[in-house]
């Protein structure tokens, strides 16, 4: 299994995804042209699944879900490798989706009880629900 987050938009010379080749879903970034591949290392296990890029190549989201928890959005500086948790525990947080501004993000949550669409600032304050009916998933920022 592997998920790609794609390239790096700052640079276009990496590629950030998820692998299961070592038993459970890891982070993993390499060179455009496949060379280099390298775990990212985190601070402990977990299952970690839909990485991706701010769009100044900095900032990396990802749900993950840690050994004691539920999923939730994690911001990952590129640079420093500083992770920082956007939701805690509050149902599943999913597949997060930069804005074009990269001051925002869209995401799915069961917080509510159904699997909705939310939007939260990067910092991960003023979150708010913009579904209410259904089933809905994997949202996608456009830039359109």
């Amino acid at each position: 299994m592997q998920h790609l987050a794609g390239l790096e938009p700052k640079t276009g010379q990496s590629v950030v995804f998820v692998s299961d080749r070592g038993g459970i879903p890891k982070l993993y970034m390499m060179n455009v042209d496949g060379t280099n591949s390298a775990e990212m290392d985190l601070p402990d296990k977990g299952y970690l699944i839909d990485p991706s890029w701010a769009p100044n190549g900095q900032i990396l989201a990802f749900s993950w879900r840690r050994p004691e928890g539920n999923y939730d959005i994690y911001v990952m500086d590129a640079a420093t490798r500083q992770i920082v948790e956007l939701t805690r525990d509050s149902g599943r947080n999913e597949r997060p989706s930069w804005a074009p501004d990269g001051r925002h993000l869209v995401f799915e949550s069961t917080r509510g009880g159904t699997r909705q669409i939310w939007t939260m600032l990067a910092d991960g304050t003023q979150a708010r629900q913009l579904t209410t009916q259904g089933h809905n998933e994997s949202p996608n920022w456009s830039s359109h």
